[in-house]
């Protein structure tokens, strides 16, 4: 996979994310790093999740996401009736206090 972070952004955010309450969790499973994950979170009234993502860290308030692989992040916006957009993204940072859920090997459901 090509390097979308420069390496010293990349060492900042996962020094952060050592010092977080998520890091001793992720530092345990050590297959975690190997998996995608998808994150929920508000923005302003509105519910959004980003899908096939690695977590780089948390610094700052700041949650950072990067592409779990090259077909990027896949960002949903989600209504009363389910998803109403669907985006892609390279990075995602997203405030702490936004964060809803984390998930991790998210796989969807078909609907039927």
């Amino acid at each position: 996979m090509e390097d979308l972070l420069p390496r010293s952004v990349e060492e900042l955010f996962k020094e952060s994310l050592h010092n977080h309450p998520l890091g001793p969790f992720i530092g345990q499973c050590t297959s975690v790093s190997r998996l995608p994950w998808a994150v929920e979170f508000k923005c302003g009234c509105c519910c959004k999740k980003a899908s096939n993502v690695r977590i780089v860290g948390v610094s700052r308030g700041l949650l950072l996401l990067a592409p779990f692989d090259l077909s990027g992040i896949t960002i949903e916006l989600f209504g009363e009736e389910g998803v109403i957009n669907t985006e892609t993204a390279r990075f995602v940072l997203i405030p702490w206090e936004n964060v809803c859920s984390l998930e991790v090997m998210a796989i969807p459901v078909p609907l039927g």
